[in-house]
């Protein structure tokens, strides 16, 4: 997923705020000149990397400072979430947090923090569904078809996946849990090498984003049977919802937001959620949002703290049924 913008560096700074024209966090405690590290759990150029590096440029200026961001990958997203557990609760460290908080704690059998506990909920900023795609060679045209050939040949569909836990897979599981069918697992080192082994004929299907198939379904080389949001996507405005294919348990979407360490004051909670609601505004980013296949999902600091239970939650119980560990 390609976007016009962005900065390369993971250790570089976005452009720098003048005083003129911006405003602190409201009440005095961040200056023009003040430095914010944002925390990207993952390598530079993935997908949360890019969308945290937009993110950071709208929200600085709101919060009147320099936001640089900052890459610690490793352990699915769990090394990166420890530098921000042990920051000092000051305002000065951020972290890009998705999905994997509320997989993580289920997905490993020895957890370094816990999510709800060790971090400040801030703000949702953005929300994306899944999309359901198959070979030209399996001949499905609906989910029922995919379903109906799983119950009649057990172990003859694979599903594709970028690796153990992450949504793609999961997506999978739940499908599995849902309809009842033996359905094999092949996990691959990353959602590239997934997509070529579908395209090539290797695999059945697969769940994943719409950025990087919507080209081959436009093309006809893929066939999309499903999207996993609650509504269609924008983008794919004739391929149906799980729920209205007839999987209303099928309900996968993957989520980011911005956390800071644990015992932040509910102030500056509050200060910093409202300078995200106000960046999630601009339009230069809703449009880069949008490029990407991503809704725009402002939600605040409570509502927040809410979906990562209910998420937490909901795929504690998928791992369990499906028993899947980390590897």
């Amino acid at each position: 997923m390609i976007i016009r913008k962005y900065i390369k560096s993971g250790a570089l700074a976005l452009s720098a705020v003048t005083a003129m024209g911006f405003s602190s966090f409201g009440h005095g405690q961040v200056s023009s000149t003040k430095v914010i590290k944002m925390v990207v759990p993952y390598a530079a150029g993935g997908g949360t990397d890019i969308l945290a590096r937009q993110v950071a440029e709208a929200l600085g200026p709101e919060l009147g400072a320099t936001i640089v961001v900052d890459n610690k990958a490793g352990a699915s997203g769990n090394i990166g979430a420890m530098d921000v557990v042990r920051s000092a609760p000051d305002g000065n460290t951020l972290f890009m947090g998705d999905l994997a908080l509320a997989v993580n704690p289920n997905l490993f059998k020895s957890m370094p923090f816990n999510p709800e506990k060790d971090l400040t909920p801030i703000a949702m900023v953005g929300t994306a569904p899944l999309v359901l795609v198959v070979g030209k060679q399996t001949n499905f045209k609906t989910v029922k078809d995919l379903e109906q050939q799983a119950k009649e040949k057990p172990g003859s569909i694979t599903f594709a996946s970028a690796g153990n836990g992450n949504p793609p897979h999961l997506a999978g599981e739940l499908f599995k849990i849902s309809t009842g069918t033996d359905i094999v697992h092949v996990p691959y080192k990353g959602d590239g090498p997934a997509l070529n082994d579908l395209l090539g004929g290797h695999v059945s299907m697969l769940f994943t984003g719409i950025s990087s198939t919507k080209q081959h379904i436009d093309s006809g080389t893929l066939t999309a049977l499903a999207v996993t949001g609650k509504q269609r996507a924008s983008t794919l405005p004739n391929v149906p919802t799980m729920a209205e294919a007839g999987y209303p348990d099928v309900n996968v979407t993957s989520w980011w937001a911005i956390f800071a360490p644990a015992n932040l004051s509910s102030e500056m909670t509050e200060s910093i959620s409202s300078a995200v609601e106000r960046a999630m505004k601009n339009p230069d980013l809703v449009q880069r949002f949008a490029d990407r296949n991503i809704d725009v999902s402002y939600s605040n600091s409570e509502e927040l703290k809410a979906t990562l239970r209910t998420e937490t939650d909901k795929w504690a119980k998928v791992l369990q049924a499906a028993n899947i560990v980390a590897q």
